[in-house]
């Protein structure tokens, strides 16, 4: 495998931290202003707490980061192994 085709596990966990972040909180905002919608069922997935307070807002996010982190680690890593089998 070329060093242009590896990703860089640190950049892929950042990045999917990032996204996966601002995803919880846009669903979070939903949740908040628009009250039981589908968004909300998002919210839960990292919080026991109601969705549209503010404690689900801080322990969601801490949590979306750390699983957004390890997807896209994960990610970067399963990418990388599976490009040795490739064919030169």
């Amino acid at each position: 495998m070329t060093d242009a085709s590896k990703l860089s596990v640190i950049r892929c966990a950042a990045s999917s931290a990032a996204a996966l972040s601002t995803v919880f909180v846009l669903c979070w905002l939903a949740a908040t202003l628009f009250g039981p919608i589908g968004s909300h069922m998002f919210v839960t997935m990292f919080t026991t707490a109601p969705p549209g307070s503010f404690v689900a807002l801080g322990a969601g996010l801490c949590w979306s980061i750390v699983f957004g982190a390890a997807v896209g680690g994960l990610f970067a890593a399963f990418h990388n192994w599976i490009g040795h089998w490739q064919r030169p």
